[in-house]
């Protein structure tokens, strides 16, 4: 059954136009708003006396302000459109960069299913590289570090010696390291202090044990753990005498340093510590008990989590291509950003980007797994990207640690500004956490047109100043002329009168 992931972006429709539909509604607003502007100037013209002139200079004004203002606004909402189309950009990326991120570290392939019949004995920790089968597993002995209890003393604070002394610790019959102790810093707590800052591999604690006795203050000695680190630990006074009252009883310990022994699957196995990680590929065994007979593990492999993960990659591609397409399309009905990177060659650029990460050669290629197609991730012939899951299944299941290395490089955790060479995915999330940054080309693409758009402000600042003096100009300009016509006016209207008298008064 094959999945195609392909979004519902493209579906997705809008009662908003597209950056295109808006110029051309911008420029039919602006040619019917001149045709007024130039039908008031007709009208008040014809007005002859008594002439308006602050509506005739306000319409002079609005002819040349009207197309250079839309001119000037329709370049800021084409700017703001950008910006939307880049940050719809950014998000699909960010989600591609998910995708790829649950598939570029080794641990995100670890789909092995565990079953132990003793948890009470070890606990089983797997890796993706873990053998699978059934492993027949007996504690025989646990890994263990020497314990030693000294004599008690009656204060922790009180000096055991008048004079310096060396204590001397030897590891499994070596030669023994001295540790010098002072007159003044010989009371217990001071050695505790001593022995510790050493590091020899032995610890010092100073406890009070209650002792009825009164010397109640003790020494317990702790080694590390494994059968070659037991240890002695003795006093010299300077002349090879033991400093008197001062015994540790590392001969006769309270508990043995002991090795781990584990038999699996008939073959034992011998560490210092109880935390085995070289016995089963892949797998850690933590020892908390001896076993009265042998547990069972059983280790199977689930890929139905893995599964979802390339789903998820598939529907993350395809959504970032519908978003391409969206994005470039001119005839585009998707608000705020439909259509908004039209003949951007960031739309290219980014469509080319996301399909090799899909299509191309892994930098880590393992054996008959170089490109995702080998994973069952096919792109059809429309365009969008299909999972295979039977062929998936396959790789996964015949091919497994080559899927991995494929995929990851066999890396964990790698920074973005690693160089070394992570596979598929660690490649893919490698561009993608550097293309959304706060200095990749998105970021400064939108920084770009938020420029654009402040200069276009400062041109409409402009613009309205220029304006605010013209229209003075002309009011003041206006205002002389109509002056000048009503006085003409008023001279006319007189000699019309006065021709008028002049004939009435020939003919009487």
């Amino acid at each position: 059954m094959a999945t195609t992931g392909v979004s519902s972006t493209t579906n997705t429709t809008s009662t908003a136009t597209s950056s295109t539909s808006t110029s051309s509604t911008s420029a039919s607003a602006t040619a019917a708003a001149n045709a007024a502007v130039k039908q008031n100037i007709i009208k008040t013209l014809g007005a002859g006396s008594g002439i308006d002139t602050n509506a005739l200079a306000q319409s002079l004004v609005d002819a040349e302000r009207i197309p250079a203002e839309s001119a000037i606004n329709t370049k800021i909402t084409k700017s703001e459109a950008k910006i939307s189309g880049y940050a719809a950009i950014t998000f699909s990326a960010n989600q591609l960069k998910d995708a790829f991120s649950a598939l570029n570290d080794v641990s995100d392939f670890n789909s092995l299913a565990v079953r132990n019949s003793n948890t009470s004995a070890f606990g089983v920790t797997t890796s993706s590289f873990a053998s699978l089968g059934d492993y027949q597993i007996d504690v025989k002995t646990l890994a263990r570090p020497q314990r030693s209890v000294s004599d008690g003393f009656a204060s922790p604070s009180t000096a055991l010696s008048a004079s310096d002394f060396t204590l001397k610790l030897a590891i499994h019959g070596g030669a023994a390291t001295d540790i010098a102790i002072t007159a003044a810093k010989s009371a217990p707590a001071d050695m505790v202090d001593a022995i510790n800052s050493a590091g020899l591999g032995v610890t010092a604690q100073l406890v009070n044990t209650g002792d009825s006795s009164g010397a109640s203050y003790k020494f317990i000695l702790t080694g590390t753990s494994g059968e070659t680190q037991d240890f002695t630990l003795t006093s010299d006074d300077g002349s090879g005498t033991p400093v008197a009252g001062l015994n540790f009883n590392t001969d006769s310990p309270l508990q043995t340093a002991t090795d781990a022994s584990v038999v699996i699957n008939g073959v034992t196995f011998t560490r210092s510590t109880n935390v085995i990680t070289d016995a089963v590929k892949g797998v850690t065994l933590d020892l908390y008990s001896t076993t009265s007979t042998p547990a069972t593990v059983n280790m199977t492999r689930d890929t139905s989590a893995l599964k979802e993960k390339f789903k998820t990659l598939v529907t993350a591609y395809n959504d970032a291509q519908s978003m391409m397409n969206v994005l470039g399309d001119r005839n585009s009905t998707v608000d705020q950003y439909g259509g908004s990177l039209f003949g951007d060659s960031t739309v290219r650029t980014m469509k080319s980007m996301f399909r090799d990460m899909i299509l191309g050669a892994s930098t880590t290629p393992g054996t008959n797994a170089t490109y995702l197609w080998q994973a069952g991730i096919n792109l059809t012939k429309d365009g969008p990207i299909e999972l295979d899951e039977t062929k998936l299944d396959a790789a996964l299941t015949g091919n497994f640690d080559n899927v991995v290395k494929m995929m990851t490089g066999n890396k964990q955790s790698l920074t973005s500004f690693s160089t070394d060479s992570a596979g598929i995915a660690g490649e893919a999330v490698r561009k993608l956490t550097k293309l959304v940054a706060t200095d990749g080309i998105l970021t400064k693409q939108t920084d770009s047109s938020n420029t654009q758009i402040d200069r276009y402000k400062k041109d409409l600042e402009a613009l309205t100043d220029r304006m605010d003096k013209l229209l003075k100009r002309y009011q003041t300009d206006l205002g002389a002329m109509d002056t000048f016509v009503s006085q003409s006016n008023s001279t006319r209207a007189s000699l019309t009168q006065t021709f008028k008298s002049m004939s009435n008064s020939s003919n009487n």
